[in-house]
C-alpha cells in the first residue's frame, strides 16, 4: 500500500472521528506529497517517504526557531505535527546504533578525509538516520 493511500484512509478516519487537528495535518502530508508527484509521476514509497522526511525536517527546524524565539505556542503546534508526520515515517536508528556503523565503516574503508567518510556512512545509512546525527557522530569517531 502507498503511502498516499495510507494517508487518504487515515483523512477518511479522522473526518468520521471529527479530529480536526489530525485531519488538518494529514491533508498537509496528503498536498505535500501529491504537490512532489507532480515533478516525479511515477514516485514510488521511497519518494513519498523522503517527502515525509523533509517536512519532519522543517518542522524540527521550525521547533528549535520558536524555542529560541521564546513562542511556545506555535512551538507546540509544530511539534504536534511532527508527532504525527513521525507515525508515517520508518523508525530511525539511535545514536548509539550509528556510532556503531560509523565505527565499522571508518575501520573498514581506507579514508582520504572527511568528506569520504561522511559518503561512505550515508550510503548505507540515508533514510535510517538523521543526517545530523550521522553528520556528529562521524565527527567524534573520525576527528576523534
Amino acid at each position: 500500500m502507498s503511502l498516499l493511500t495510507q494517508l487518504t484512509d487515515e483523512m477518511k478516519t479522522a473526518m468520521k472521528s471529527g479530529d480536526k487537528k489530525r485531519l488538518s495535518i494529514v491533508r498537509m502530508l496528503i498536498s505535500a506529497i501529491r504537490y512532489a508527484k507532480i515533478d516525479n509521476p511515477e514516485m514510488d514509497k521511497d519518494g513519498e517517504i523522503k517527502v515525509l522526511q523533509k517536512e519532519a525536517k522543517k518542522r524540527r527546524e521550525s521547533i528549535e526557531a520558536y524555542k529560541q524565539a521564546g513562542r511556545d505556542e506555535q512551538r507546540i503546534i509544530e511539534e504536534e505535527e511532527l508527532k504525527v508526520i513521525e507515525e508515517y515515517l520508518p523508525v530511525m536508528m539511535s545514536g548509539d546504533e550509528v556510532k556503531e556503523v560509523v565505527k565499522r565503516i571508518v575501520k573498514e574503508g581506507d579514508f582520504a578525509n572527511f568528506g569520504m567518510v561522511m559518503n561512505g556512512v550515508m550510503k548505507e545509512l540515508k533514510g535510517k538516520a538523521d543526517g545530523g546525527m550521522v553528520l556528529k557522530m562521524v565527527k567524534e569517531v573520525y576527528q576523534g
